[in-house]
C-alpha cells in the first residue's frame, strides 16, 4: 500500500513537471520570436536611375502589404505568421555607397535578409564581396552582368549564400541575335554585310550585354565595326553618331540604364540619318521614352517587353492590385521589385526557420510563378534561368508611340515593319 501511494504521488509530481516544462518552452518560444523579419534593400533613390529605384521600391513595398495583410510569413520553428518590414537604402549608383550601405543594414539594422543591389551589376559585385565576412541570405534582384555568375562558379564556397535573382546577359544577346536572324530569314530585313556597331554605358551591364551580343552574332557571320562607351548618364552623342556614319553598319545596339541617354541617344540617331537597324536594350522600359523621344522613337525595336497584361492573367492581376495602390500604370521594375520580395518571404515560410544556411538552402531551390514569369535557379550558375519556359526575353517594336512583341513568334502580337530610313 506504501508502495503504491509513493508512486502515485510520483506520477503526479513528473505530470507537474512536465506541465512546467511545456509551459515554460511555450513562453520560450513565444519570447524567442522576432517581431519581424528584416529584409534589407539596397537600390539607386537618387541620381541618374532614381526611377528605376524608385519602381522596383514600389513593387517591393506592395507585395511586402500584401504579405502582411494575411498576417506575414509562417515560420515553422516559431509555429506563427510574422511580418515581414524592408529597409531601404540608397547606393546612389556606386559601388562603394552600396557597401558602406549594406553594412550599414546588416551591422545596424540587424536585417535577416540583404537585397544587394536591386537594380546595379557594378554594385552588386561590390556588395557581393560581402558575403563570405557576414554568412546572411544574400540576393539580386535585377543584375544581369555575367561576371556576377562567373565569380560563383570560380570560387562556389566563398559565394555559397549569394544568389542572382535575375536571367544572365547573355539572355539579352540570344534575343538580339536571333531577332536578327529570324528577320533575315523570312526576308523582312536584309543586312548588306552583316555589320554591327554597339554603344553603350560603361557599366557592367553595357558591357556585358555588348559582349554577348556580339559573341553570339559572330556564329551568324556578324563582324563588329564600332564598340563605343559613354559615362552613364551620358546625353552628347553626336561624336559617337559621326563615327558610326563612317563605318555605316547595318545594325546598331544601344544599351543604357539612364533614361535621358537614351531619349537622348534615340533623338540623336533620327538627327544623323543613319541608315542602320536600331535594337536597344533596356532603356526603352521607361515609360517617359516614348513621350520624351516624341516620334524619334517610332519603329526601334527593343528588348525585354516582359509585361504583356493582355494576354497574362497573372500579369493582369498584378496591374489591378498596383493600380489601386499607386493609381497608374506598372513597368518592368514594379514587377521585378514584387517577385523578388515574393521571394524572400517564400524562402522564409519554406525553411520554416530564420537560421542563415535553412534560408539560402530554402531560396536556392525556388521554383515559383512571378509576374514576369517562373522563377528557378540554375545551381552551378546561382542565376534564374531564361526561356519560353521560365522568364521569356522577347523582342518589342514600337509603332504609334506603343510597344509590342515582335519576336519570338509564340508571344508575338505584331509583325516587325521595317524601319523606313533604313538604306
Amino acid at each position: 500500500m506504501m508502495g503504491n501511494k509513493i508512486s502515485k504521488r510520483f506520477m503526479i509530481v513528473l505530470a507537474l513537471l512536465c506541465i512546467g516544462l511545456f509551459a515554460f518552452a511555450t513562453t520560450v518560444t513565444a519570447k524567442e520570436a522576432p517581431k519581424e523579419i528584416k529584409v534589407g534593400v539596397v537600390m539607386p533613390l537618387s541620381g541618374p536611375v532614381a526611377w528605376a529605384g524608385a519602381s522596383l521600391k514600389a513593387g517591393c513595398e506592395l507585395a511586402v502589404k500584401q504579405i502582411n495583410a494575411e498576417g506575414g510569413v509562417f515560420v515553422k520553428e516559431y509555429n506563427k505568421k510574422i511580418p515581414l518590414k524592408a529597409f531601404y537604402e540608397d547606393c546612389q549608383s556606386k559601388p562603394a555607397i552600396g557597401v558602406a550601405v549594406a553594412e550599414k543594414l546588416i551591422t545596424k539594422d540587424k536585417v535577416n535578409f540583404l537585397v544587394g543591389d536591386a537594380f546595379h551589376s557594378s554594385v552588386t559585385m561590390a556588395i557581393m564581396e560581402l558575403a563570405p565576412k557576414y554568412n546572411l541570405p544574400m540576393q539580386s534582384f535585377m543584375p544581369v552582368s555575367e561576371a556576377i555568375s562567373d565569380r560563383i562558379v570560380a570560387e562556389p564556397k566563398k559565394y555559397w549564400n549569394f544568389w542572382k535573382g535575375d536571367f544572365a546577359s547573355s539572355a539579352y544577346g540570344k534575343t538580339i541575335a536571333q531577332t536578327y536572324a529570324y528577320l533575315d530569314e523570312k526576308g523582312l530585313f536584309k543586312p548588306k554585310q552583316k555589320t554591327v556597331a554597339f554603344v553603350i554605358e560603361d557599366t557592367d551591364f553595357g558591357r556585358s550585354n555588348a559582349d554577348i551580343s556580339l559573341q553570339l552574332m559572330k556564329k551568324n557571320g556578324w563582324k563588329k565595326v564600332a564598340y563605343e562607351v559613354v559615362p552613364l548618364g551620358h546625353n552628347d552623342f553626336y561624336p559617337q553618331l559621326t563615327k558610326l556614319k563612317a563605318s555605316r553598319p547595318d545594325v546598331v545596339v544601344s544599351c543604357f540604364t539612364a533614361l535621358n541617354s537614351g531619349v537622348s541617344f534615340v533623338k540623336q540617331f533620327s538627327e544623323s540619318g543613319l541608315g542602320s537597324s536600331h535594337m536597344a536594350i533596356f532603356y526603352p522600359l521607361y515609360p517617359q521614352l516614348v513621350k520624351q523621344a516624341g516620334n524619334a522613337a517610332e519603329f526601334l525595336m527593343w528588348t525585354p517587353l516582359l509585361l504583356n497584361p493582355a494576354k497574362n492573367k497573372i500579369q493582369a492581376k498584378f496591374q489591378d492590385d498596383y493600380k489601386k495602390a499607386y493609381g497608374k500604370g506598372i513597368n518592368n521594375q514594379n514587377a521585378a521589385g514584387y517577385d523578388g520580395m515574393l521571394g524572400v518571404a517564400m524562402a522564409f515560410e519554406n525553411a520554416g526557420s530564420l537560421d542563415p544556411k535553412k534560408v539560402v538552402k530554402a531560396l536556392s531551390q525556388a521554383d515559383y510563378q512571378g509576374v514576369l514569369g517562373r522563377y528557378k535557379y540554375n545551381q552551378e550558375r546561382h542565376e534564374i534561368m531564361d526561356g519560353v519556359d521560365f522568364i521569356p526575353i522577347p523582342t518589342a517594336q514600337i509603332i504609334k508611340g506603343k510597344s509590342n512583341i515582335i519576336w519570338p513568334p509564340s508571344l508575338a502580337g505584331a509583325v516587325y515593319q521595317k524601319e523606313p530610313w533604313i538604306q
